[in-house]
């Protein structure tokens, strides 16, 4: 027979184990419920990005960035990750940075550095417009006219892509050019004997070897243009920056400021 006053223990304790089950059931269901409440709370308009401000981009549609940015619905801040934002917005062929930016409760600001265009790509009846890095910015149908023209061995890909190795010095090339020459400029191209050249409208050829000392090597042309008389068909040698060799035929080079040749 068991005592009684160890079964009212017995009793005691049942009942001590049955009030610490339920306060632990209590106090599971209202952290719960709490964080219920956060994550709703959290994923409702008020913590949403329902103020975005695009920022440098003059020539991105604000709607195209939106939707790359995956922002176009007013998502909740919480969901969001800076680095993701910028990365997809990236991704855009005119975009050469993006800097993203999230503040709570409802804001996400995104600041754009465009791509500069530097170069129209013949392609076939179209015009791929390029950066100085050779970037393929955007097709077009038609010739923008503000930019030198540049002539490559092959076809530009889609935008977004890069020209091949051997043709990104031409974008360097158009880059460096002085405005004042690009509507002279009937095309820049790649020469099997003389490197880069810049044809010019007037019969001349520049022939720049390289893409080094680009703006060296148009200084001297543009001295070359402004002092020497020519006519008719026209060579200038700039491989050597700075000393310049003018040939107008076969024969052999004139020195510059020599026009008997």
């Amino acid at each position: 027979m068991t005592d009684p006053r160890i079964q009212a223990r017995r009793v005691d304790v049942a009942r001590l184990l049955g009030r610490s089950r339920r306060r632990r059931i209590i106090v599971v269901a209202v952290v719960v419920a709490l964080a219920a409440g956060v994550f709703g709370l959290l994923h409702s308009p008020v913590f949403s990005a329902r103020h975005v401000t695009v920022k440098g981009a003059p020539v991105l549609p604000r709607s195209e960035v939106l939707s790359v940015a995956g922002l176009e619905n007013s998502p909740p801040l919480i969901d969001l990750d800076a680095a993701v934002i910028a990365a997809r917005v990236e991704r855009l062929p005119w975009v050469a940075k993006a800097a993203v930016k999230i503040s709570w409760p409802s804001s996400v600001s995104i600041r754009l550095t465009e791509r500069t265009p530097v170069a129209d790509v013949k392609d076939a009846g179209r015009y791929a417009v390029c950066d100085p890095t050779g970037r393929v910015i955007e097709l077009l149908g038609w010739r923008t006219h503000s930019l030198p023209v540049v002539k490559i061995s092959g076809r530009p890909g889609p935008a977004g892509s890069l020209l091949a190795v051997q043709d990104r010095p031409l974008a360097a090339v158009a880059a460096a050019m002085p405005e004042s020459l690009v509507r002279r400029t009937v095309e820049i191209a790649l020469s099997p004997t003389a490197g880069i050249v810049v044809v010019l409208r007037e019969g001349i050829t520049a022939e720049l070897g390289g893409a080094g000392s680009l703006a060296q090597k148009f200084v001297s042309l543009a001295t070359v243009l402004a002092r020497v008389p020519y006519s008719g068909p026209l060579e200038i040698d700039l491989r050597v920056a700075g000393s310049p060799l003018l040939i107008r035929n076969p024969a052999g080079p004139i020195v510059p400021g020599n026009t008997s040749g």
